[in-house]
């Protein structure tokens, strides 16, 4: 009865645990509401509604958050650093000045958040819906992003220095001074896209990349072989690495 007992303990406590990159995390009851600045570091938070709760400045770092719901929720300033949050709903999330270095985010769902000036430093965001999302000032170095969908997003000063945009759409984006240096554009979409002063010096697969209807400026770095409209003046320029 004892060793019954022992194991039915030890299937209970397994069953309330997860693992966030690597690490296993701790179920915990629900924070909902205000939560402004509270630890829930390495909880298990997997499945929750946090529709409009107010978590700024609260800490995520390494917790397990699979299929969140957190629609219009509040996580400015938050430490999200290695969580998992695949599948989340992060839709017109205010996200602003979060730290979101190395989070697994594949399929989430954040159109229309606010990520500006987020850390997001090798964040894994594939096949992520970012539609009219917000990353201004934003830095997702050796960020993945393959087969996301950027339309309409504000990319003004984002940095996506080695990132991997493998497929990305960035149709009718504002890319005004952002940075790829060495990103991967291998068949990303940049139709209808501006990208006044931006960098695309040591960009691979840009020959694949599909630039129609895009302008830049006398300003933006483009590998060789690509060539632009001016936003302002129409006139086409070619301005190689």
């Amino acid at each position: 009865m004892r060793l019954i007992s022992l194991a039915g303990l030890l299937t209970a406590v397994f069953a309330n645990t997860a693992l966030a990159q690597g690490q296993p995390v701790a179920w915990s009851p629900s924070y909902g509401g205000a939560c402004a600045e509270c630890d829930l570091s390495g909880r298990n938070l997997a499945g929750w509604t946090l529709n409009g709760a107010n978590y700024s400045g609260a800490r995520f770092d390494y917790a397990f958050m699979r299929g969140v719901r957190a629609t219009a929720v509040n996580m400015q300033n938050a430490n999200v650093t290695g969580a998992d949050l695949r599948g989340a709903d992060l839709t017109s999330a205010r996200l602003a000045d979060a730290v979101f270095n190395n989070a697994r985010m594949q399929d989430v769902l954040a159109s229309g958040a606010d990520f500006s000036r987020a850390r997001m430093q090798g964040a894994n965001l594939e096949k992520a819906r970012l539609i009219g999302v917000n990353f201004k000032g934003a830095t997702l170095l050796f960020a993945r992003l393959e087969t996301a969908d950027l339309s309409g997003a504000n990319c003004t000063d984002t940095v996506l220095d080695r990132a991997n945009l493998r497929g990305t759409i960035f149709d009718g984006a504002n890319l005004t001074e952002a940075s790829f240096t060495g990103a991967d554009l291998t068949d990303a979409s940049f139709r209808d896209a501006r990208l006044p002063g931006a960098d695309l010096t040591g960009v691979t697969g840009a020959e694949s990349a599909d630039f129609a209807g895009a302008c830049g400026s006398l300003t933006t770095r483009l590998p060789a072989g690509i060539s632009l409209a001016m936003c302002d003046t129409q006139t086409i320029i070619a301005k190689a690495d």
